[in-house]
């Protein structure tokens, strides 16, 4: 069991070398269950459960950093088809906005006359729902299936010629955008909605989507087995122009993307536990595997207090160090990434930061006390 386990790690490190990564998911993935998998919904033990996240990239060598926020809420909300089934909902935002990295002859006396505005901001919107069916009573085995829609847009800011364009899927310089800034309609605004009759004015279709997904649960004593696989970009959406004298099926499509987690937790003792974990994810051509260990440990177990660190590897080219607390039902946590690729030289090691928290409410029913008829004779 020992070998077997050994050559798995060494096969991801080994893949995950060569492997093509792009940065629209956190490092701090635990706070964003629902952009794991849809199958998440619902899938914790409480009423309901907030979450957020907050995402700071790139920020050490541009003025323009990759930024992205992420707000999520869940809930089981009613009881499936057998007692021992649940049907949990899901609702997400997220702002994406992209950076602008500096590609033309940049220079100190040059840089000032660069803009200060976003390249283009992505927001989406998302809800879904997961059917959570339990293999025995105790719900100690259950398999979920979850799906989860999605709607966004896109808005757009005039740049200067010095700035450059970040794609929303690749990472790599966006022509598109360069083409919509000095085209027939560089006058910024939102795409797809200036009024221009030119022929040639760029337009932008609105994102539609689709992912599924599958995620396994088996509980122990003192442990806790999770297993996940989804999938996003069912629907193909356009996520790029289109030109009004060209087919509209020339336009850009968004990649099929790909998502396989696992963690398994395990209490040491009353005190400590041990959660190792994976997260693999992929678009089109470009993927990362995100390989991580937690530990937590129960600081004053009066007042439910547990304070908890990690260490992680994304494709042996970022180094994560995690802290986290957790107070009763609220949680915060810290990621921070250390650059080990040749991009070190422009960040200082500094790859960014992600602050994120979640709180887990539990709503009982009070309980009602039969009153109580005492004789007179005692």
């Amino acid at each position: 069991m020992e070998r077997r386990l050994s050559l798995l790690i060494v096969l991801v490190l080994i893949v995950s070398t060569f492997g093509r990564t792009q940065e629209l998911h956190y490092s701090y993935y635990h706070f964003t269950p629902l952009n794991v998998n849809p199958a998440n919904a619902g899938a914790f033990s409480g009423s309901y459960r907030v979450s957020g996240i907050f995402s700071d990239k790139q920020a050490a060598f541009t003025p323009r950093p990759y930024r992205t926020t992420t707000l999520s809420a869940d809930a089981p909300i009613v009881r499936g088809i057998r007692k021992q089934d649940w049907i949990g909902l899901g609702i997400q935002m997220d702002v994406i906005g992209n950076s602008g990295l500096f590609v033309g002859k940049e220079n100190e006396a040059n840089q000032g006359a660069v803009s200060t505005g976003s390249t283009q901001q992505w927001t989406f919107m998302k809800i879904g729902g997961a059917y959570h069916l339990a293999l025995n009573k105790k719900q100690t085995s259950v398999i979920t299936l979850g799906a989860q829609y999605a709607t966004g847009s896109r808005d757009f800011r005039k740049l200067s010629d010095l700035d450059g364009r970040v794609g929303p899927q690749t990472g790599f310089p966006d022509l598109d955008i360069l083409t919509f800034n000095n085209g027939p309609t560089a006058g910024g605004g939102t795409g797809g909605n200036n009024q221009n009759n030119d022929p040639n004015e760029i337009q932008f279709n609105r994102y539609k989507d689709l992912s599924v997904g599958l995620l396994y649960n088996k509980k122990g004593k003192g442990t806790d087995l999770r297993l996940g696989f989804a999938m996003e970009g069912l629907l193909r959406p356009n996520i790029g122009f289109q030109n009004r004298n060209i087919r509209s099926d020339s336009v850009e499509t968004k990649y099929l993307g790909l998502n396989i987690h696992g963690s398994y937790s395990l209490m040491l003792n009353k005190k400590t536990e041990l959660i190792p974990a994976f997260y693999y994810y992929s678009l089109g051509p470009a993927w990362a595997v995100n390989v991580n260990t937690h530990a937590w440990y129960k600081v004053d177990p009066e007042k439910d207090f547990r304070a908890g660190a990690g260490l992680g590897l994304r494709n042996l080219r970022a180094a994560i160090v995690y802290l986290g607390a957790e107070f009763k039902d609220i949680r915060i946590g810290l990621a921070y990434d250390l650059t080990l690729s040749s991009a070190v030289l422009a960040d200082r090691t500094v790859g960014g930061f992600e602050i994120c928290a979640s709180y887990t409410g539990k709503i009982y029913k009070k309980p009602k006390p039969k009153p109580v008829i005492f004789c007179p004779r005692l």
